[in-house]
Formats: structure tokens, sequence, C-alpha cells
């Protein structure tokens, strides 16, 4: 809790309230230093194995024999079964918090088939089922999340200060608890930008839904690569960006 001051309607009071929390971790392999991600202090575990995973340093949880976590040191140590060469050239990405990619390159993905259809509908509850999941950004705002569903129900919900580590943590919850991402539907409450598309796209998922807007880089990628976009997504209305996994029947 944080004590602050604040101005409502011409009156000053101060209040006590939650302040969205990030901190630094640095991500050691096998000993040697990766990098840091600027994160929430929370699922880092998931963190940690979500963004190995989706930068090719790993392609399981098999390959990971320790991993120990330090929340005082702001450290994550993993140990793998098999030497790797860590990638080098970093890509400063667009995401809050001054996302890091190397290896996420559109041209060795290869375009989705996927016969996933979802109703407007179905997309609209869900992300109303995200929201309601989201349990740090209603105890103190600025903070954002991120969900893997069907068309039925919520599968796995993260929340982090950074939107693309809370598709990192997605990634994570779903390789600790053996849930398949292929098929399924990427919810988040920021912006699609194209790194983040291009994780979905990695996880094999073929619908992105968000509150907000994608860039126009990322609409791009989404026709490259045969994934549907939907922004703005409200009770009653939305934008189809890309895709045809839309189902629009009896929407005239």
């Amino acid at each position: 809790m944080r004590t602050y001051f604040q101005v409502r309607g011409g009156r000053l009071d101060e209040v006590k309230g939650e302040v969205v929390r990030e901190q630094p971790l640095t991500i050691y392999i096998d000993g040697a230093r990766f990098l840091t991600l600027l994160c929430s202090p929370f699922d880092l575990e998931a963190l940690v194995l979500g963004y190995l995973w989706m930068e090719k340093v790993i392609g399981s949880l098999d390959e990971v024999t320790a991993l120990r976590i330090s929340e005082i040191d702001g450290r994550a140590e993993v140990e793998l079964e098999h030497p790797v060469t860590l990638p080098t050239e970093r890509i400063l990405t667009s995401g809050c918090g001054g996302g890091i990619t190397f290896r996420i390159d559109p041209r060795l993905f290869p375009r989705l088939q996927s016969s996933l259809r979802v109703r407007p509908a179905a997309l609209v509850d869900r992300m109303a089922d995200l929201v309601a999941a989201s349990v740090h950004y209603h105890a103190s705002r600025g903070i954002h999340g991120a969900a893997l569903a069907d068309r039925a129900r919520i599968l796995l919900a993260a929340e982090d200060v950074g939107r693309h580590n809370a598709v990192d943590k997605i990634k994570g919850l779903a390789l600790q608890r053996g849930i398949p991402t292929t098929d399924r539907i990427l919810l988040s409450t920021g912006r699609v930008s194209s790194e983040m598309l291009l994780k979905a796209a990695r996880m094999g998922v073929p619908v992105v839904a968000s509150r907000t807007s994608p860039t126009e880089m990322a609409v791009a990628l989404a026709e490259q690569l045969g994934v549907t976009v939907v922004g703005y997504l409200r009770s009653g209305r939305l934008n189809l960006y890309a895709g045809d996994a839309l189902d629009l029947s009896g929407v005239s």
C-alpha cells in the first residue's frame, strides 16, 4: 500500500491504495547472464519459462533441470540439460517495460492452418471473464492481462506490467500445466503489436482479441501468418482487422 494525494472535484485528499509493482529480473542460463526483464513480481517461473520458450532457448519443459528465482536479488538461475548458444542480436520491442526479443522472426513461421471459428459473443464473454479474473488490475490498475481460452471458458490467465510479459506468462503456465496452446484464443487487455502477434503465432494461436488496437505491422503479419485479429472488443461491437476465424453469420 502507498500513501498519495488525490485531487477530485476540486478536493485534495490523502489516500492509501495499491500502486502497480515493477522490478527487474535478470535471467542466468547455466551461470551466464542472458538478459534483464522488467516485470511484475509474481508468476516469475512462468514468465522465465515462457520467455525462454518464445525465444527458442528451450523447446520443452523437460530441457530445464533446475529453475531458482530470488525475488530479493531479482535473479533467475536456469540450468539446462544440454549446452545452448544464447542469441545476442537484440530487438527492442514496442512493448511497455522495454521488451526484448531475439529469435521471433516471421520468416521462420509457417502459416497457421486452423478450423477454429468463434462467434463475436463468445469473444465478448471471454474478455469479460479475463477482466473479472484480473485481480491485480482491480487492486491497482496500470497492469495488463492476458488469457488463453477456448470458445467456452478461460483456460489460463496472467497479469503483468508488460503486456508481452503477460503473454510469456501464459505460455509458461501452459508448459507447467501441460495445456496445449494450439487452436486456442489469446486475449489481451493491451495493444496488439508485432511482437505480440508473433508470440501468438509461435504458440499456434489462430485468434487474437484485444480491448484496444493492433498496430499496422501486426495486422500485416496476421495476414501473412493466417491469424485473425480483433480489436476494440466490447459488448455489441468489435473491429475485425485480419483473418477469417470470426463467425459473422447472422451479422448484417
